[in-house]
Protein backbone atom coordinates (compact mmCIF):
# COMPACT_ATOMS: atom_id res chain seq x y z
CA UNK A 1 0.00 0.00 0.00
CA UNK A 2 2.81 2.40 0.96
CA UNK A 3 4.64 1.62 -2.32
CA UNK A 4 1.53 2.51 -4.31
CA UNK A 5 1.18 5.82 -2.47
CA UNK A 6 4.87 6.57 -3.06
CA UNK A 7 4.58 5.83 -6.80
CA UNK A 8 1.48 8.05 -7.06
CA UNK A 9 3.31 10.87 -5.32
CA UNK A 10 6.30 10.53 -7.66
CA UNK A 11 3.99 10.53 -10.70
CA UNK A 12 2.21 13.68 -9.56
CA UNK A 13 5.49 15.43 -8.68
CA UNK A 14 7.04 14.60 -12.06
CA UNK A 15 3.95 15.70 -13.93
CA UNK A 16 3.76 19.00 -12.06
CA UNK A 17 7.49 19.65 -12.43
CA UNK A 18 7.36 19.17 -16.18
CA UNK A 19 9.88 16.31 -16.32
CA UNK A 20 7.51 14.20 -18.43
CA UNK A 21 6.27 16.98 -20.69
CA UNK A 22 7.64 15.33 -23.82
CA UNK A 23 6.01 12.02 -22.93
CA UNK A 24 2.57 13.57 -22.45
CA UNK A 25 2.94 15.70 -25.59
CA UNK A 26 3.49 12.54 -27.66
CA UNK A 27 0.65 10.60 -26.02
CA UNK A 28 -1.79 13.50 -26.11
CA UNK A 29 -0.75 14.42 -29.63
CA UNK A 30 -1.52 10.94 -30.96
CA UNK A 31 -4.90 11.04 -29.18
CA UNK A 32 -5.72 14.42 -30.74
CA UNK A 33 -4.74 13.22 -34.22
CA UNK A 34 -7.01 10.19 -33.92
CA UNK A 35 -9.83 12.32 -32.51
CA UNK A 36 -9.39 14.72 -35.42
CA UNK A 37 -9.62 11.79 -37.84
CA UNK A 38 -12.95 10.66 -36.35
CA UNK A 39 -14.33 14.20 -36.27
CA UNK A 40 -13.23 14.83 -39.88
CA UNK A 41 -15.27 11.86 -41.07
CA UNK A 42 -18.32 12.93 -39.08
CA UNK A 43 -18.12 16.57 -40.18
CA UNK A 44 -17.61 15.57 -43.83
CA UNK A 45 -20.82 13.55 -43.61
CA UNK A 46 -22.73 16.45 -42.06
CA UNK A 47 -21.40 18.86 -44.66
CA UNK A 48 -22.90 16.83 -47.52
CA UNK A 49 -26.38 16.52 -45.99
CA UNK A 50 -29.08 19.13 -46.45
CA UNK A 51 -31.52 19.56 -43.57
CA UNK A 52 -34.51 19.19 -45.87
CA UNK A 53 -33.05 15.99 -47.26
CA UNK A 54 -32.44 14.73 -43.74
CA UNK A 55 -36.07 15.24 -42.75
CA UNK A 56 -37.38 13.79 -46.00
CA UNK A 57 -35.23 10.66 -45.80
CA UNK A 58 -36.01 10.00 -42.13
CA UNK A 59 -39.75 10.33 -42.80
CA UNK A 60 -39.49 7.98 -45.78
CA UNK A 61 -41.45 4.74 -45.11
CA UNK A 62 -38.54 2.66 -46.40
CA UNK A 63 -36.06 4.20 -43.94
CA UNK A 64 -38.54 3.99 -41.06
CA UNK A 65 -39.01 0.30 -41.89
CA UNK A 66 -35.22 -0.17 -41.86
CA UNK A 67 -34.93 1.56 -38.47
CA UNK A 68 -37.66 -0.58 -36.91
CA UNK A 69 -36.26 -3.80 -38.36
CA UNK A 70 -32.72 -2.93 -37.25
CA UNK A 71 -33.84 -2.18 -33.69
CA UNK A 72 -35.92 -5.36 -33.55
CA UNK A 73 -33.33 -7.76 -34.97
CA UNK A 74 -30.40 -6.24 -33.05
CA UNK A 75 -32.31 -6.48 -29.76
CA UNK A 76 -33.38 -10.10 -30.33
CA UNK A 77 -29.88 -11.09 -31.45
CA UNK A 78 -28.25 -9.38 -28.47
CA UNK A 79 -30.59 -11.15 -26.06
CA UNK A 80 -29.75 -14.53 -27.63
CA UNK A 81 -26.02 -13.76 -27.69
CA UNK A 82 -25.89 -12.72 -24.03
CA UNK A 83 -27.93 -15.75 -22.94
CA UNK A 84 -25.40 -17.90 -24.78
CA UNK A 85 -22.33 -15.94 -23.67
CA UNK A 86 -22.93 -15.89 -19.90
CA UNK A 87 -22.78 -19.67 -19.28
CA UNK A 88 -20.30 -20.28 -22.13
CA UNK A 89 -17.88 -17.58 -20.96
CA UNK A 90 -18.08 -18.76 -17.35
CA UNK A 91 -17.38 -22.37 -18.35
CA UNK A 92 -14.52 -21.26 -20.61
CA UNK A 93 -13.07 -19.10 -17.85
CA UNK A 94 -13.11 -21.90 -15.28
CA UNK A 95 -12.13 -24.85 -17.48
CA UNK A 96 -8.55 -26.00 -17.08
CA UNK A 97 -8.06 -29.25 -18.93
CA UNK A 98 -7.19 -31.00 -22.15
CA UNK A 99 -8.17 -29.22 -25.32
CA UNK A 100 -8.51 -25.85 -23.60
CA UNK A 101 -6.36 -24.06 -26.18
CA UNK A 102 -8.14 -25.74 -29.08
CA UNK A 103 -11.58 -24.82 -27.73
CA UNK A 104 -10.49 -21.24 -27.07
CA UNK A 105 -9.04 -20.94 -30.58
CA UNK A 106 -12.14 -22.35 -32.28
CA UNK A 107 -14.35 -19.86 -30.45
CA UNK A 108 -12.19 -17.04 -31.82
CA UNK A 109 -12.98 -17.97 -35.43
CA UNK A 110 -16.04 -15.66 -35.72
CA UNK A 111 -13.79 -12.78 -34.65
CA UNK A 112 -11.10 -13.33 -37.27
CA UNK A 113 -13.19 -14.47 -40.22
CA UNK A 114 -14.66 -11.70 -42.41
CA UNK A 115 -18.43 -11.38 -41.91
CA UNK A 116 -19.05 -12.09 -45.57
CA UNK A 117 -17.15 -15.37 -45.14
CA UNK A 118 -19.37 -16.31 -42.19
CA UNK A 119 -22.37 -15.55 -44.37
CA UNK A 120 -21.13 -17.95 -47.04
CA UNK A 121 -20.55 -20.65 -44.43
CA UNK A 122 -24.13 -20.25 -43.17
CA UNK A 123 -25.45 -20.37 -46.71
CA UNK A 124 -23.50 -23.57 -47.41
CA UNK A 125 -24.96 -25.13 -44.26
CA UNK A 126 -28.49 -24.51 -45.50
CA UNK A 127 -27.60 -26.41 -48.68
CA UNK A 128 -26.88 -29.55 -46.65
CA UNK A 129 -29.52 -32.10 -45.70
CA UNK A 130 -29.56 -30.85 -42.10
CA UNK A 131 -29.93 -27.24 -43.21
CA UNK A 132 -32.73 -28.04 -45.63
CA UNK A 133 -34.53 -29.98 -42.88
CA UNK A 134 -34.30 -26.91 -40.64
CA UNK A 135 -35.71 -24.70 -43.38
CA UNK A 136 -38.50 -27.14 -44.20
CA UNK A 137 -39.65 -28.23 -40.74
CA UNK A 138 -38.46 -25.54 -38.33
CA UNK A 139 -37.99 -22.06 -39.77
CA UNK A 140 -36.90 -20.40 -43.00
CA UNK A 141 -33.71 -18.39 -42.70
CA UNK A 142 -32.40 -17.79 -46.23
CA UNK A 143 -33.68 -14.47 -47.58
CA UNK A 144 -35.96 -14.04 -44.56
CA UNK A 145 -35.90 -11.91 -41.38
CA UNK A 146 -34.74 -14.84 -39.18
CA UNK A 147 -31.72 -14.97 -41.47
CA UNK A 148 -30.82 -11.44 -40.36
CA UNK A 149 -30.87 -12.54 -36.72
CA UNK A 150 -28.83 -15.64 -37.50
CA UNK A 151 -26.23 -13.65 -39.43
CA UNK A 152 -25.96 -11.02 -36.70
CA UNK A 153 -25.62 -13.76 -34.08
CA UNK A 154 -22.84 -15.48 -36.01
CA UNK A 155 -20.85 -12.24 -36.21
CA UNK A 156 -21.59 -10.58 -32.85
CA UNK A 157 -21.79 -13.51 -30.43
CA UNK A 158 -18.00 -13.80 -30.37
CA UNK A 159 -17.73 -10.23 -29.05
CA UNK A 160 -20.14 -11.00 -26.21
CA UNK A 161 -18.26 -14.19 -25.36
CA UNK A 162 -14.86 -12.50 -25.24
CA UNK A 163 -16.03 -9.53 -23.14
CA UNK A 164 -17.75 -11.78 -20.61
CA UNK A 165 -14.83 -14.23 -20.44
CA UNK A 166 -12.51 -11.33 -19.61
CA UNK A 167 -15.00 -10.23 -16.97
CA UNK A 168 -15.16 -13.66 -15.33
CA UNK A 169 -11.37 -14.02 -15.56
CA UNK A 170 -11.02 -10.79 -13.59
CA UNK A 171 -13.27 -11.88 -10.70
CA UNK A 172 -11.62 -13.23 -7.60
CA UNK A 173 -12.75 -16.83 -6.91
CA UNK A 174 -12.61 -16.17 -3.16
CA UNK A 175 -16.09 -14.65 -3.05
CA UNK A 176 -17.61 -17.72 -4.64
CA UNK A 177 -15.60 -20.03 -2.39
CA UNK A 178 -16.77 -18.20 0.73
CA UNK A 179 -20.38 -18.47 -0.47
CA UNK A 180 -19.95 -22.22 -0.90
CA UNK A 181 -18.59 -22.57 2.64
CA UNK A 182 -21.71 -20.75 3.89
CA UNK A 183 -23.93 -23.41 2.34
CA UNK A 184 -24.69 -21.86 -1.06
CA UNK A 185 -25.18 -24.29 -3.91
CA UNK A 186 -23.24 -23.73 -7.14
CA UNK A 187 -26.36 -22.23 -8.75
CA UNK A 188 -26.94 -19.92 -5.76
CA UNK A 189 -23.31 -18.79 -5.66
CA UNK A 190 -23.40 -18.07 -9.39
CA UNK A 191 -26.68 -16.14 -9.34
CA UNK A 192 -26.15 -14.27 -6.04
CA UNK A 193 -22.39 -13.66 -6.11
CA UNK A 194 -20.86 -14.06 -9.57
CA UNK A 195 -23.53 -12.37 -11.70
CA UNK A 196 -23.79 -9.22 -9.51
CA UNK A 197 -20.00 -8.88 -9.52
CA UNK A 198 -19.97 -9.28 -13.31
CA UNK A 199 -22.78 -6.75 -13.84
CA UNK A 200 -20.64 -4.05 -15.48
CA UNK A 201 -18.99 -6.56 -17.79
CA UNK A 202 -22.37 -7.97 -18.80
CA UNK A 203 -23.59 -4.45 -19.53
CA UNK A 204 -20.50 -3.72 -21.61
CA UNK A 205 -20.90 -6.96 -23.55
CA UNK A 206 -24.58 -6.21 -24.15
CA UNK A 207 -23.94 -2.74 -25.53
CA UNK A 208 -21.01 -3.79 -27.71
CA UNK A 209 -22.98 -6.73 -29.07
CA UNK A 210 -26.02 -4.58 -29.78
CA UNK A 211 -23.93 -1.92 -31.53
CA UNK A 212 -22.18 -4.59 -33.59
CA UNK A 213 -25.54 -6.06 -34.61
CA UNK A 214 -26.82 -2.64 -35.66
CA UNK A 215 -23.91 -2.17 -38.04
CA UNK A 216 -23.59 -5.73 -39.36
CA UNK A 217 -23.72 -6.04 -43.15
CA UNK A 218 -21.49 -8.71 -44.69
CA UNK A 219 -23.10 -11.88 -43.33
CA UNK A 220 -26.57 -10.33 -43.44
CA UNK A 221 -26.52 -9.52 -47.14
CA UNK A 222 -25.36 -13.06 -47.96
CA UNK A 223 -27.89 -14.94 -45.80
CA UNK A 224 -30.90 -12.60 -45.82
CA UNK A 225 -30.33 -10.76 -49.08
CA UNK A 226 -30.91 -7.09 -49.84
CA UNK A 227 -34.65 -6.81 -50.37
CA UNK A 228 -36.29 -3.43 -49.81
CA UNK A 229 -39.07 -3.45 -47.21
CA UNK A 230 -38.39 -7.11 -46.41
CA UNK A 231 -34.88 -7.72 -45.09
CA UNK A 232 -33.82 -4.06 -45.23
CA UNK A 233 -32.01 -3.17 -42.04
CA UNK A 234 -30.08 0.13 -41.91
CA UNK A 235 -26.84 -1.35 -43.26
CA UNK A 236 -28.74 -2.89 -46.17
CA UNK A 237 -30.53 0.44 -46.75
CA UNK A 238 -27.15 2.17 -47.07
CA UNK A 239 -26.04 -0.48 -49.57
CA UNK A 240 -29.23 -0.10 -51.64
CA UNK A 241 -28.82 3.69 -51.71
CA UNK A 242 -25.26 3.26 -52.91
CA UNK A 243 -26.35 0.84 -55.64
CA UNK A 244 -28.82 3.39 -56.99
CA UNK A 245 -26.28 6.23 -56.71
CA UNK A 246 -28.40 8.06 -54.11
CA UNK A 247 -25.31 9.28 -52.28
CA UNK A 248 -26.96 11.98 -50.16
CA UNK A 249 -29.74 9.64 -49.05
CA UNK A 250 -27.17 6.97 -48.23
CA UNK A 251 -25.18 9.44 -46.13
CA UNK A 252 -28.36 10.40 -44.32
CA UNK A 253 -29.13 6.78 -43.45
CA UNK A 254 -25.52 6.42 -42.30
CA UNK A 255 -25.99 9.43 -40.05
CA UNK A 256 -29.12 7.85 -38.58
CA UNK A 257 -27.16 4.67 -37.82
CA UNK A 258 -24.36 6.70 -36.21
CA UNK A 259 -26.85 8.65 -34.09
CA UNK A 260 -28.53 5.46 -32.81
CA UNK A 261 -25.18 3.87 -31.98
CA UNK A 262 -23.91 6.99 -30.19
CA UNK A 263 -27.10 7.21 -28.16
CA UNK A 264 -26.70 3.58 -27.08
CA UNK A 265 -23.07 4.11 -26.09
CA UNK A 266 -23.83 7.30 -24.15
CA UNK A 267 -26.71 5.59 -22.38
CA UNK A 268 -24.40 2.72 -21.45
CA UNK A 269 -21.79 5.11 -20.05
CA UNK A 270 -24.43 6.94 -18.03
CA UNK A 271 -25.79 3.68 -16.58
CA UNK A 272 -22.26 2.41 -15.99
CA UNK A 273 -21.26 5.57 -14.11
CA UNK A 274 -24.44 5.35 -12.04
CA UNK A 275 -23.76 1.70 -11.20
CA UNK A 276 -20.17 2.47 -10.26
CA UNK A 277 -21.28 5.34 -8.05
CA UNK A 278 -23.93 3.29 -6.29
CA UNK A 279 -21.61 0.39 -5.41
Amino acid sequence: MSEGVALTAIFRRDRLSGRDTGFWLVMGGVLLVYLGFVLAIALATLAHIDRRTLGRVICCPEVQFAIRLSLFTATITTLLAILMAIPSAYALSKYRGRGQTVIDTLLDLPLVLPPIGLGFLLLVFFRTAAGQAVETHLMRFVFEVPGIILAQFAVASGFALRVLKSTFDGLSPRYEEVARTLGFSKWQAFSHIVLPLAKNGIMAGTVLTWARCMGEFGATVIVAGAFALKTEVLSIAIFLKWQTAEIEQGLTVTLVLIAISLFALLLFKKIGNYSAGST
